[in-house]
């Protein structure tokens, strides 16, 4: 048998022996590509001092551990809940502080100044919207008189139906040209009933603006009552959705009372 052939020691060069104790390290094995990014990661931050009697490994697998239970599902749902059932704090610094309600006089002042206006509104559109709809007698107005001009301007006359069932007096008259105030002269015009107290001229673009203006006058009188009277400024939700539906509501109701009552 031929005896192994000894390592030639090179002279100076010291025989150094790797501890026993020592665990194998990961890089060794895995290539230079994993060892060259485990230096990386220590230059770039070292690690914490490791406790008696532990080792690099013990180490890897205790954060491996730590890692997958801090980003595990359940915690990640955990986490969420707890974020979505915070309290906003902005939210309840605005909820802390409501908002001061309107001073009374000048509530009740406005309030009764918006609900006469609507009342106004609502009393002129609700022959127009009969009109419009197709509810009413056309025939011929006879003009008496007239006053004024321009927006100003009242006339006064007599109405008789196209079909001679009846004839109005003392009705005034609506939408009378300037060139047409001469006593005696007759227009053709729409008249609701024999009981309505006006006549319109037969003019659908003039009679379509009267209801459509009216309209959005009452509507934009019933969102005045709603920012005079504060009814935005309660505190529960739901008192203030009743009253802002009531203050839009109340001139629509009087609306609808002069319709039944012009029908």
């Amino acid at each position: 048998m031929s005896a192994t052939p000894e390592r030639p020691e090179t002279a100076g060069e010291p025989d150094i022996a790797a501890p026993a104790n020592e665990p194998d390290r990961p890089w060794d094995s895995a290539g230079p590509a994993v060892g060259l990014a485990v230096d990386t990661l220590r230059d770039a931050a070292p690690p914490a001092p490791r406790a008696p009697g532990t080792s690099v490994g013990d180490d890897l697998w205790a954060t491996e551990e730590v890692d997958r239970e801090t980003w595990s599902p359940a915690r990640l749902v955990v986490r969420a809940r707890r974020a979505a059932t915070r309290p906003n704090r902005h939210a309840a610094a605005r909820a802390r502080r409501p908002r001061k309600p309107r001073q009374l006089r000048a509530a009740l002042a406005m309030l009764v100044v918006l609900a006469l206006s609507g009342t106004f509104f609502a009393w002129v559109t609700a022959e127009p919207i009969w009109l419009a709809v197709g509810r009413g007698d056309t025939g011929t107005a006879t003009v008496a008189g007239c006053v004024g001009a321009g927006v100003t301007q009242r006339c006064r006359g007599s109405f008789t139906a196209e079909d001679g069932r009846y004839t109005t007096e003392l009705v005034r008259v609506l939408g009378v040209p300037g060139t047409q105030t001469a006593p005696g002269t007759q227009v053709r015009a729409q008249m609701v009933n024999a009981g309505s107290g006006a006549a319109y001229l037969d003019n659908r673009t003039v009679n379509t603006l009267r209801w459509l203006l009216g309209i959005m006058l009452v509507l934009l009188c019933g969102l005045g009552i709603v920012f005079a009277t504060g009814a935005l400024r309660l505190e529960d939700r739901r008192a203030r959705r009743t009253a802002a539906v009531c203050g839009l509501a109340a001139p629509l109701l009087v609306t609808v009372g002069f319709l039944a009552a012009t029908y």
